[in-house]
């Protein structure tokens, strides 16, 4: 009889126990049907803040909004991929974009990575599923559009072959930050808050949370390139910029650019035609895969049922 009453009090306390446990997990959003709770976007508040320390200065409620939006983004990407193929992890890319994503932080290895990682209570599987359905998409994009991608390469060249026959270029250090407005958004209140979150915390936290481009990865970083490989658009825009400023937001095929002056110097050309040549060609597949990724991005998100509670 001792025994039973025992076992009862036990499985009462049980039971208590797990009906507090689900009760204090409740539906966000739902995708397609899909579900999001409070405890997703817990995980995902602690991934972002991992992986971007300069957040902990906003407000609660912005952090909130972007690790809401943040799934949504990632829901919606992994819904169309697992329409066409499934995904697979591809373990020796995951592991290169882990360590860009931890030595970008100061760490200098994966076993303290993930110690890292429990301070904000989550591990390394968390992020290696995240980075896993970024690189799908991506490889999702390139399968779907490689075809459409043209570059003319004679305009390339010419290009090129005008740098060579000046002996002085003004050559420019950018950053990018590529993002696009939803049908229910206005395009100078999304400026306005890319502008107060780049006040707040910086150009390169910034584009790692608004950014669609790739080069999100590195906080918006291009490079250095020689202004003449720019569009007129573009130079122009650059013209009225000084160092450390930023564009206002400049119309493409894939959504709106604001780019970052870093530097600019004018620079003794002395180029090699066939590296500038590759590099050129690179630059510009890339940016037209930036914009097919943005474009089709934006009909998937269209035709999806999304409801937040």
């Amino acid at each position: 009889m001792k025994k039973k009453i025992i076992f009862l009090i036990i499985t009462f306390f049980i039971l208590f126990n797990f009906n507090k446990a689900i009760s204090e997990i409740f539906i966000k959003a739902k995708i397609n049907g899909q579900i999001i709770t409070n405890i997703d976007i817990k995980k995902e508040k602690g991934y972002l803040l991992a992986l971007n320390p300069n957040l902990k200065d906003l407000p609660e409620e912005n952090v909130d909004r972007y690790a809401i939006d943040s799934l949504i983004n990632e829901k919606v990407k992994k819904i169309e991929i697992e329409q066409k193929y499934q995904i697979l992890v591809n373990e020796n890319v995951v592991k290169k974009v882990i360590k860009d994503l931890y030595t970008s932080i100061g760490i200098s290895n994966s076993d303290s990575f993930n110690e890292y990682l429990k301070t904000f209570d989550i591990n390394l599987d968390l992020v290696k599923q995240k980075i896993s359905v970024e690189i799908a998409w991506n490889d999702y994009i390139v399968k779907k559009f490689n075809k459409s991608i043209l570059v003319d390469k004679e305009k390339i060249r010419g290009k090129i072959k005008s740098l060579t026959e000046q002996n002085i270029v003004e050559h420019v250090l950018l950053s990018e930050i590529i993002f696009t407005i939803n049908e229910n958004e206005i395009l100078e209140n999304k400026y306005q808050e890319i502008k107060k979150s780049i006040n707040k915390i910086g150009f390169e936290e910034t584009a790692k949370i608004y950014s669609v481009s790739d080069s999100k990865k590195n906080g918006g970083k291009i490079g250095w390139i020689y202004k003449t490989q720019l569009s007129k658009k573009i130079s122009g825009e650059l013209d009225d910029v000084n160092i450390g400023d930023i564009t206002k937001p400049i119309s493409t095929p894939g959504g709106f650019i604001l780019l970052m002056l870093n530097d600019r110097e004018n620079k003794l050309l002395e180029i090699d035609e066939e590296e500038q040549f590759k590099k050129a060609m690179n630059f510009e597949k890339n940016r037209q895969l930036t914009m097919y990724s943005t474009l089709h991005y934006k009909r998937v998100y269209n035709k999806t049922v999304i409801n937040e509670f």
